[in-house]
């Protein structure tokens, strides 16, 4: 029931806790905003008639990453008006489209309470994502991020496991695989 959905902001901390712990990457990425995705239960013992929530899930948003995100989508926008989403998290107990009804109420909490003017994503190939929430949400598609990316990711070792590209140069401050 879209009406029992609830969005505000958030500790980075539960956020962090509730992203490490359940997420599947069970990896915390910079975050501007950490929202979270409240759901109004049917307990009918709330203290004084006062609505009874749980923590269903969070949805963080960061500033991007790559250097020419923000110009990519438009050379008038500012770094400080994009927002990337990356991190999404709900419990699976919530039903159909959960997902995509928290995202767009996230949207006008953003909408509301930023000066944000342009919102991506990534969709995780190695995952077998393909944006379907995205779509959804009537984002824009633009195609996919490996033929995009060049360098996507590194198997440092003859079968190891695969790095991402970001994960190699945060980690080994550079993409070139001699470096």
């Amino acid at each position: 029931n879209p009406s029992k959905i609830t969005i505000r902001e958030i500790s980075k901390k539960i956020a962090k806790d509730m992203i490490v712990k359940h997420h599947y990457s069970h990896s915390w990425t910079m975050c501007r905003y950490a929202l979270g995705i409240f759901y109004e239960t049917d307990n009918e013992h709330s203290f004084f008639d006062a609505k009874d929530e749980k923590l269903a899930g969070v949805c963080i948003y960061g500033y991007p990453v790559g250097r020419s995100a923000t110009t990519s989508i438009s050379p008038e926008l500012n770094s400080d008006e994009v927002l990337e989403l990356t991190r999404l998290f709900i419990f699976d107990e919530y039903g159909k489209n959960m997902e995509s009804i928290s995202l767009s109420k996230t949207f006008k909490w953003l909408k509301e309470n930023t000066d944000i003017k342009a919102l991506i994503s990534y969709s995780d190939p190695e995952q077998r994502h393909l944006g379907t929430i995205y779509q959804a949400t009537n984002w824009i598609y633009q195609g996919n991020s490996i033929r995009h990316m060049g360098n996507f990711g590194i198997a440092l070792e003859e079968g190891g496991e695969f790095m991402h590209s970001r994960t190699v140069s945060a980690t080994y401050g550079s993409h070139n695989v001699e470096h």
